[in-house]
């Protein structure tokens, strides 16, 4: 039982700590009640996740810290965000090779490309989009959902109870103007692929 508060509560420390460089950890840590996943996975998650920003902020990563993203869902780790050149979209993923509880890595790193503050924030308007379609939605549990956008393209990763769930997730995304395309990494519950 010790151990269950204190992985909870390193969740909390790791969130306070971590809070001002990655965004969404201290919703991550708000929210843990009402996630499907255990406590121990939300815990393992949460590791996985300092240990990447360790490593995009150290030496090895250079400045990758400030063009990656990372969402991890029960061990599967989706990278988003965009960087200079192919060396680096293709040296992300080598970067969180061997981080223990990584069960698979998604690379969904883009090449930057010209007019990146509208891009930016546009894709700030996708996303806000989203959640408050998600929250509005009936039969969405969008809090074990995570997504980005990159250049109006959506990347989501997380977890649903059921096809229709999904196919709700999907949908909405995609009628999203101005969406350009959907990647999604969404499992079902209780079924191992999508």
């Amino acid at each position: 039982m010790q151990s269950i508060f204190y992985r909870f509560g390193l969740i909390f420390l790791i969130c306070g700590f971590v809070s001002s460089l990655t965004s969404g950890c201290a919703l991550d840590a708000i929210t843990t009640f009402a996630d499907d996943r255990y406590i121990n996975q939300i815990t393992t998650d949460a590791e996985i996740k300092l240990d990447i920003n360790k490593r995009l902020i150290g030496r090895k990563g250079g400045n990758l810290f400030f063009d990656i993203n990372t969402d991890i869902y029960e061990g599967r780790v989706m990278l988003t965000g965009s960087v200079p050149s192919s060396v680096e979209q293709r040296s992300v993923t080598a970067l969180v090779k061997g981080i223990p509880g990584i069960r698979e890595v998604y690379n969904d790193v883009q090449l930057k490309g010209g007019n990146d503050l509208i891009k930016t924030a546009n894709d700030v308007w996708i996303a806000t989009k989203l959640r408050t379609l998600f929250l509005a939605e009936r039969g969405i549990r969008s809090i074990n959902l995570r997504w980005r956008v990159v250049n109006s393209e959506v990347y989501l990763i997380g977890q649903v109870r059921s096809d229709l769930e999904l196919r709700k997730v999907i949908t909405i995304v995609k009628n999203t103007v101005p969406v350009k395309r959907v990647i999604h990494h969404i499992v079902i519950k209780g079924v191992s692929k999508r």
